[in-house]
C-alpha cells in the first residue's frame, strides 16, 4: 500500500500542472502556435465531455453534463477510498480525480474546458486536449492494467 501522502503529491502534482500549462495556454495561444507537422498549441473551450461529444453551446446542456461529471467524481473519491482502506492501489483513481477536478474548475470559470494540444498526422486530428485529460486517460488505463477495484 502506499503512503497517503505520495497519492496526496501525485494529486498536487497534475493539478498545479494542468492549471500552469492552462494558464499559459489562456494567455499565450490566442493564435495557432505550430510546434511542427505532428503538434499544435490551439486553444479551444470545450462544454462537453471528452472529444467534445455533448458539446453545446447552449448553458443548460453544459450545466447538467457538468453536474454528471461532478457527480461521477464525488462517487469515484468515495470509491477510491475504500479501496485505500483496503490497502490497494490507488494511483489510477488519484490521476482521474486530479484531472477531473480540473477540468470542472474551468467549467466554473471559464464555463468550458480549456484544451490547447493538438496532435495530427497528415488530414488526420485527434480532438484537442489538455494535460487533466492526458491524466484521466492515464488514470483509467492504470485502472484496468491494475486492476484497481
Amino acid at each position: 500500500m502506499m503512503n497517503k501522502y505520495v497519492y496526496f503529491f501525485i494529486a498536487i502534482i497534475i493539478f498545479i500542472l494542468d492549471r500552469v500549462t492552462k494558464l499559459a495556454a489562456l494567455t499565450c495561444m490566442q493564435i495557432p502556435h505550430v510546434i511542427n507537422k505532428y503538434v499544435t498549441f490551439e486553444l479551444t473551450f470545450n462544454r462537453g465531455i471528452s472529444w467534445g461529444m455533448f458539446h453545446d453551446s447552449t448553458q443548460i446542456v453544459m450545466i447538467i453534463v457538468s453536474m454528471i461529471i461532478t457527480t461521477i467524481t464525488v462517487f469515484l473519491c468515495w470509491h477510491a477510498y475504500n479501496v485505500y482502506k483496503k490497502g490497494s492501489l490507488i494511483i489510477g483513481h488519484v490521476c482521474v480525480i486530479a484531472g477531473s477536478i480540473s477540468n470542472l474548475i474551468d467549467r466554473g470559470i471559464y464555463g468550458g474546458v480549456i484544451d490547447f494540444i493538438l496532435l495530427s498526422y497528415q488530414q488526420y486530428c485527434w480532438p484537442v486536449f489538455n494535460i487533466a485529460d492526458i491524466a484521466i486517460v492515464c488514470g483509467v488505463g492504470l485502472l484496468v492494467l491494475l486492476d484497481e477495484k
